[in-house]
């Protein structure tokens, strides 16, 4: 049963990184201090399983395959704390509160979201657009697909 588990746990992480890498071309991670999580007696065997490192393994080389790039947030880099819509920076907020309340603008934003739209925010900064991204409709980052116009008449031989 162990091995079973073990076995569709692997699948998983390929299948979730490959389909991340394919879809988009940057790629964010935080550098996470997992030793530290490790010692929280709440938190140990969640992150163990997690397998954060696997993950951020297969993102690198993935991405690379697929000609994208993976971006690494600095560890200390305030991503949750920080608001989103006016950078203020909050300084201290527990793991509990899954909420993000801005005292200074006011925004009110899931906290994970909040920090997502941080990491966004920085690789822009870092990134500036350039490379094979463009953004979509939704401001997503996504790659250009390599084969051209893609309609019919892009593959009538000549």
């Amino acid at each position: 049963m162990h091995y079973r588990t073990a076995n569709l746990r692997r699948d998983a992480l390929h299948k979730l990184t490959t389909s991340l890498a394919r879809e988009y071309g940057t790629i964010v991670v935080e550098d996470l201090n997992v030793s530290g999580m490790l010692r929280n007696r709440r938190l140990a065997r969640v992150v163990a399983d997690a397998r954060f490192g696997e993950i951020r393994r297969q993102l690198a080389y993935k991405t690379r395959w697929n000609g994208g790039t993976l971006e690494v947030a600095d560890r200390w880099f305030p991503s949750s704390k920080t608001c989103s819509r006016c950078q203020a920076v909050t300084p201290k907020l527990p793991l509990r509160i899954r909420m993000y309340v801005c005292e200074h603008c006011g925004l009110v934003l899931d906290r994970d979201e909040n920090a997502a739209l941080n990491l966004a925010a920085l690789v822009k900064r870092h990134v500036a657009g350039s490379g094979p991204e463009t953004e979509n409709g939704r401001g997503a980052d996504r790659k250009t697909p390599s084969c051209g116009a893609g309609g019919i008449e892009a593959s009538t031989p000549h």
